[in-house]
């Protein structure tokens, strides 16, 4: 009989998308047309899961990918290397983390789990590795980005609610301020990362030390 290996106690899943035109950044194409922006992306996907890193003895690093017809396991393998993979499923954000968080918790047993996205992509490993330290002493914890969202959010098991993803105005700058709201009602400690900027839009290239 093969020994059954139980999952690391810690996962960090990585929300991203598979690089297609017209289909990622979005608000940046807007300024800089769908092949700029594509381009963009393909470098901030690399860059991003470079600074990351991949799983260690206790965390399991997991892409968290939208589902596409493109996808298959060439291009998952080529856009996202042998990390493991899983598909999203929900039709917001919302629905999509809340769903990743619940499944991972209530199923696979996972201790903490700290969800990030592809958005800046000098995210240091290291400052992943302290938030999950902080995790340890303390019920949730958030990094808050420049333009009124998070970079980074993550909780312990027992901590977990899944109202802290429903009804949130998504890509507005009142995700930071809905999420630390729900947090403080529940009376749940809290710790807040320092402030780092994600790449939206085309004046975020301008202001972060980073070029694509």
């Amino acid at each position: 009989m093969f020994p059954t290996i139980p999952p690391p106690p810690q996962r960090l899943l990585i929300f991203a998308r598979l690089p297609e035109r017209g289909r990622v950044k979005t608000r940046l194409a807007r300024d800089l047309g769908d092949d700029r922006a594509l381009h963009v992306y393909e470098a901030m996907l690399r860059d991003a899961l470079a600074s990351i890193g991949t799983s260690s003895d206790g965390t399991e690093v997991e892409v968290m990918w939208v589902p596409t017809s493109n996808a298959n396991a060439e291009t998952l393998r080529r856009a996202f290397g042998d990390r493991a993979l899983a598909m999203q499923s929900g039709e917001t954000l919302g629905e999509r983390l809340a769903m990743a968080f619940s499944e991972r918790f209530y199923f696979q047993h996972t201790s903490k789990i700290i969800a990030v996205g592809v958005d800046d992509p000098t995210l240091p490993r290291a400052l992943i590795d302290c938030a999950f330290a902080i995790l340890d002493s303390c019920e949730w914890v958030v990094g808050p980005a420049v333009d009124g969202g998070y970079y980074l959010i993550g909780c312990r098991a027992a901590s977990f609610d899944v109202d802290i993803f429903n009804d949130v105005d998504w890509g507005t700058d009142r995700v930071l301020g809905a999420t630390l709201g729900r947090i403080g009602e529940w009376q749940s400690s809290v710790a807040v990362l320092p402030e780092r900027r994600d790449i939206d839009v085309a004046g975020d290239l301008a202001a972060v030390e980073w070029q694509p």
